[in-house]
């Protein structure tokens, strides 16, 4: 029994530290991305100032703006979001948040910052992404 009570307790402080360790980790802001001299995985949270698809390149354009008004162009393949949300990103998701990983390009151009390619869209900026996953048919 006291085996049991200890290995509980050890296993309850595990969970609360990983919890603890994912709710409490810092998101990049578009301005922070300064510092960066080559690609290196980040994760960023943004507005979304517009979005563009380009079919010919299976790609979605998000153009992202940080709060001093810098800019990053992040990409994400078309058929792997209509996969997992169900539907192509619409107009009504601009001016909205995203929190997104992915890796970052620095190439400073004006008030953009560079490229990020998108691995994983890590919270949604509309009811739309919360959508099912198309079913093939």
């Amino acid at each position: 029994m006291r085996g049991f009570i200890l290995a509980s307790s050890l296993a309850l402080v595990i969970l609360v530290a990983g919890y603890m360790t994912i709710t409490s980790s810092s998101y990049e802001s578009i301005s922070q991305l300064s510092r960066y001299r080559k690609p290196t995985m980040v994760t960023l949270r943004a507005s979304i100032e517009s979005t563009r698809i380009i079919p010919e390149k299976n790609l979605i354009l998000f153009v992202l703006q940080g709060k001093k008004g810098n800019r990053v162009y992040a990409f994400y393949e078309l058929s792997r979001f209509i996969s997992q949300y169900g539907a192509p990103p619409s107009h009504s998701i601009v001016d909205q948040e995203v929190v997104i990983r992915g890796t970052f390009y620095p190439a400073k151009v004006g008030n953009v910052m560079g490229k990020l390619e998108i691995e994983e869209i890590l919270q949604g900026c509309h009811k739309a992404y919360e959508a099912p996953p198309a079913t093939g048919g």
